[in-house]
């Protein structure tokens, strides 16, 4: 390793990164993000009602097929599967995108948030950091998360210690020092190159999976959810806001987070081999049943706070001049 390089994912904030969105732009950009989701959501719904309804007349032809009424040849037999497979592939494509742009909004109106209760601006690029299916300018990277030291120096050393070829770090055994290095790559949002002398370039990502990788953590490797506060964080954003509004962000953001412990649960469950107990079919009926509601309980959140944003600013305007008065 001829020195370290210097990481190479800093460039200058640009003209529309550093410039700060007014409280109008902000709640247009929000609103727009809130139109969006509602479209998106209908349309989840539409295809999984779909997929349910093929699902059911699937079961009912095997069923028929079970009492001697048919065969798995039949051409209108075949096309049911077909068109089922077609169905649940595009129910989970429309889920999919839809956790993503409510995600987006979320994360957008957290900043929005925040900004409110600490004065600070928000810039254009830092709204749509999160934004999917959408590349970022160079530029505009700058508004990402920097890479943690400690990760930037074991992808270093899992790169000079791997393969020297030039190129990228990837296609290589599990098992391999590369593999585990372009791994942690991956889920750090970051790629990992050797420039034309060899050197090792720790590189932002551009891409929207990976943006949300940096911007988000575990929380979206791990949750499917965006970054939320921390609780010191929480309590004062909620502290600044009016009781009513208070009340309501409060319960929402205690939604998402029951929601997504759920699918931990879930998880934990599923993973157990063991034959479950009539009790525990009811309980993952139950937890399964409040995460599938995981991304209409974010778009709810992300609603619950647009809404409250004019309040919120103004309640903090009142406290600000009653400061400077004293």
């Amino acid at each position: 390793m001829s020195g370290r390089p210097p990481f190479s994912g800093t460039p200058s904030v640009s003209t529309q990164a550093a410039d700060g969105m007014t409280a109008q732009e902000i709640d247009e950009a929000l609103s727009a993000m809130a139109r969006g989701s509602a479209v998106l959501l209908q349309e989840c719904e539409a295809e999984q009602r779909r997929m349910e309804e093929l699902n059911a007349l699937d079961e009912a032809d095997i069923q028929q097929r079970a009492k001697k009424q048919g065969s798995r040849y039949d051409a209108e037999s075949v096309l049911l599967s077909v068109r089922l497979r077609l169905a649940t592939r595009c129910a989970k494509g429309h889920r999919d995108a839809a956790r993503e742009f409510v995600c987006w909004w979320v994360d957008a109106a957290l900043m929005a948030w925040k900004s409110a209760v600490h004065g600070t601006s928000l810039c254009h690029a830092r709204v749509g950091a999160a934004a999917p299916d959408t590349l970022m300018d160079d530029d505009d990277l700058a508004v990402l998360p920097r890479v943690d030291e400690h990760t930037r120096r074991l992808m270093e050393l899992g790169t000079f210690l791997g393969p020297t070829a030039a190129g990228p770090v990837s296609d290589y055994d599990d098992d391999d020092l590369a593999a585990m290095t372009a791994d942690l790559a991956a889920r750090s949002g970051l790629l990992i190159r050797r420039d034309e002398t060899g050197d090792i370039r720790v590189l932002h990502d551009a891409d929207p999976e990976a943006r949300r990788r940096r911007l988000w953590g575990d929380f979206w490797l791990e949750h499917g959810i965006p970054a939320l506060p921390e609780p010191n964080e929480l309590g004062l954003l909620l502290d600044r806001a009016p009781g009513e509004t208070a009340d309501r962000l409060r319960s929402a953001t205690q939604a998402v987070i029951q929601a997504a412990m759920a699918g931990l649960r879930v998880s934990e469950m599923e993973s157990n081999e063991a034959p479950w107990t009539p009790k525990e079919i009811d309980e993952h009926d139950q937890l399964s049943a409040r995460l599938d509601r995981l991304t209409t309980l974010l778009s709810d959140y992300a609603q619950a706070i647009t809404d409250s944003l004019p309040e919120i600013r103004a309640a903090n305007s009142t406290r600000d001049d009653a400061s400077s008065t004293n």
